[in-house]
């Protein structure tokens, strides 16, 4: 049989949203290498949308995806992973056992994510995934350290003061000026409009699915860096040829800090680390 890439596969990016009513959550899907939706949806108007998703092979959502089960106190090894060394001020993620927003990403996650399995809209894949629903290709998005992870030093070194929740967005800015996304779609297998319609985007939510359904497609082909554990989850990234020099020895430094064991693909799967 032939193999599947992502340019013929069914990919969908999520970017989480709270509001009700507010259109904040970010759908992105690619069907047969074409971006067929791009839309922002409120809460009600995502969970009908993932329901009727049909014969998906890969979704990245933007939120903490934690088995079943798992106490919303526990703290998570790769959002602690990303809060040493220089990670600390370039992409550090909130931590989601803390009471307030982090719990609440959580919830919305595994709502989102309990919405694809009554659903049961997957296709069969006996590739297996680093994930935390071994059934399901549901993996965990984190838009900012995929992003960060590819800026050159240089960039952040040279930056000015970066506005209070206007990380992501110059981040991604980052990755316009540096041409990085025509770099990262033809490594994701995908044609080459995708690249052009992630640098038109101006929507903060709408970029943030569009990273996220990237991170599909990087874990649909097997090529993404995978962060974390079985018991608290994995953040899904760039292959390791995207990542600029300081982000693989930052890795390193702070891999001898912690567990190694958790840097699933980090150190096995690439001579850059």
């Amino acid at each position: 049989m032939m193999a599947r890439y992502p340019r013929w596969m069914h990919l969908v990016g999520l970017d989480i949203g709270f509001s009700e009513r507010r259109r904040s959550n970010g759908i992105a899907v690619i069907r047969d290498g074409k971006l067929t939706r791009a839309d922002l949806l409120n809460v009600p108007e995502r969970d009908a949308a993932l329901r009727e998703l049909r014969d998906v092979d890969v979704i990245a959502i933007d939120a903490p995806l934690l088995p079943s089960g798992t106490p919303a106190t526990l703290p998570r090894y790769a959002e602690r992973f990303f809060s040493l060394g220089l990670f600390q001020k370039r992409c550090k993620p909130g931590m989601s056992h803390v009471p307030g927003t982090g719990q609440l990403l959580r919830a919305h996650g595994q709502r989102a994510a309990e919405q694809l399995l009554v659903a049961r809209s997957f296709v069969p894949s006996d590739r297996p995934l680093q994930q935390v629903w071994p059934d399901a290709p549901i993996v965990e998005a984190f838009p900012n350290a995929f992003l960060g992870v590819a800026v050159p030093d240089d960039d952040y070194r040279t930056a000015t003061t970066i506005k209070r929740g206007g990380k992501f967005d110059w981040l991604y800015d980052r990755w316009i000026a540096r041409g990085l996304f025509p770099r990262a779609v033809a490594a994701a297998q995908l044609p080459e409009e995708i690249a052009t319609r992630c640098e038109a985007e101006k929507n903060h939510d709408l970029r943030a699915a569009l990273v996220c359904v990237l991170t599909a497609a990087f874990a649909a082909n097997g090529t993404a860096v995978a962060v974390g554990g079985e018991v608290d989850g994995y953040f899904f990234l760039p292959p390791a040829e995207l990542w600029e020099a300081w982000a693989r020895n930052s890795s390193h430094a702070v891999s001898i800090r912690r567990d190694p064991s958790h840097l699933n693909l980090l150190l096995k799967q690439s001579s850059y680390f």
